[in-house]
């Protein structure tokens, strides 16, 4: 016979214990190895890194161009700080290419 006792309603998940490697340990840590334990910033954090307001953030990580790449995570908006870096490289405006008139 079956046991008569009530199933519980959730079921307690056990994870993994985190494994803690040296960058040198980690695996694929050739140039083209993945980024484990990368800290991704919020849409807040970008903006006041930014001096931006949050919308503008959002904004510009759904737009074509200027992009800021993003990672979806449901709902959710998040950002690697590698690629806000390479956005600000690649969107700074160079210095003015007019030269100064001497003794002006």
């Amino acid at each position: 016979m079956e046991s008569t006792e009530p199933k519980p309603a959730f079921q307690t998940i056990k994870f993994p214990e985190r494994i803690n490697l040296r960058d040198s340990e980690l695996p694929g840590s050739g140039s083209q190895g993945l980024a484990l334990g990368v800290r991704l910033l919020t849409p807040q954090e970008v903006a006041s890194r930014l001096g931006v307001s949050e919308r503008w953030v959002r904004d510009h990580a759904t737009r074509r161009f200027p992009r800021i790449p993003a990672v979806k995570l449901g709902p959710l908006l998040r950002f690697r700080l590698s690629d806000i870096e390479d956005f600000l490289n690649e969107n700074s405006v160079p210095g003015s290419s007019k030269k100064r008139a001497a003794g002006v």
